[in-house]
């Protein structure tokens, strides 16, 4: 029996250290499209009220990144309010796709962002972040939705115009955040 619980002690800690233990994560073996986390405030809104959607990106690949964003239709996008912040620098941003998919009543942006708009004062790129910040307009009745976010790389094979596509949106989340519109 001790032999047992040691062998399954000793796999288990092998296994650990394999896949990195627990809560840390090297960078430097970061080979997806970019890390991100969402936030909106406030999370809960009136129609015809805004709330703001703070993306904070980071690891940008060196292709750059298809920024894809999911809401809720009761929501719409406030044309020209989305910048990308680094540091002390503004960049205005449109979205390249702004659409609604009726049947899984879904909204998604996709903006296109390459990774020297991260980078500060033309230096190299390091891994540093930027944050995406848009408003978004309760439209309609929202009970517990989500807003979504989910990072690609850019394929620098496909126009951008062309490179996502609505019928096939190839969205997995990596970040969340909840939202809620009160219908008037």
């Amino acid at each position: 029996m001790k032999k047992n619980l040691f062998a399954i002690a000793l796999t288990a800690t092998v296994l650990l250290s394999a896949c990195g233990g627990g809560g840390s994560s090297d960078d430097s073996t970061f080979v997806g499209a970019a890390d991100v986390s969402v936030s909106t405030q406030p999370s809960q809104i009136d129609s015809g009220d805004r709330t703001e959607v703070v993306v904070t990106v980071w690891n940008v690949h060196e292709n750059g990144i298809a920024l894809k964003v999911r809401f809720p239709e009761g929501l719409g996008y406030v044309p020209g309010s989305a910048v990308l912040l680094i540091e002390n620098k503004e960049i205005d941003l449109t979205p390249q796709v702004n659409a609604l998919v009726a049947d899984e009543q879904t909204r998604y942006l996709v903006f296109f962002i390459s990774q020297s708009s991260f980078r500060i004062n033309g230096q190299e790129y390091t891994g540093g972040e930027g944050t995406v910040v848009l408003q978004l307009e309760g439209l309609d009745g929202v009970t517990d939705g989500l807003i979504e976010v989910d990072p690609d790389v850019d394929d620098p094979a496909e126009a951008n115009d062309t490179e996502f596509s609505l019928e096939d949106p190839q969205f997995v989340a990596e970040a969340e955040a909840s939202i809620t519109v009160v219908a008037e």
